[in-house]
């Protein structure tokens, strides 16, 4: 087989492409004409009826959810909600509880009743004096032991 060697002067110079005649001076106009004046608009939300009604029971049932799940507010009690109670049907409800005053004192807010001396003697006043002997050589006995 004989290797011939193609030399580039020897072919032939021709372009096997042909442009129409003003076509680059028509193309910008040509594209133009193919592009819609205005862009028809997308709705945001596509959505059917269907849809919109089961978000709203949706929404519905969250919000029946909640006002049933939250508890109520109390209303304040006023200045002196106490006030209106007898004293002997405190002490007969601390009996029935079997809460002693030993119990209260331990509170803050039984303490800090304490601080006046007024209040010290009154609450002092109506108990029998045996009573008051007693609860004082018990806690004397309880702080020696200690």
């Amino acid at each position: 087989m004989d290797k011939e060697r193609i030399r580039l002067d020897d072919l032939k110079r021709k372009v096997p492409f042909s442009v129409p005649e003003d076509y680059f001076d028509k193309l910008p106009q040509t594209i133009l004409s193919r592009i819609p004046a205005e862009p028809a608009k997308k709705p945001v939300f596509d959505w059917g009826w269907q849809r919109w009604t089961s978000l709203a029971a949706a929404m519905a049932l969250i919000l029946v959810l909640v006002w049933v799940t939250v508890p109520e507010r109390q209303g304040s009690l006023g200045q002196e909600p106490l006030s209106g109670i007898s004293n002997a049907s405190i002490v007969n409800y601390l009996e029935e509880e079997n809460i002693s005053y030993y119990d209260l004192s331990e509170h803050k807010v039984v303490q800090k009743a304490f601080d006046t001396d007024s209040t010290v003697l009154n609450y002092l006043d109506g108990l029998d004096d045996e009573v008051l002997r007693q609860q004082i050589q018990e806690s004397v006995l309880a702080s020696e032991t200690i």
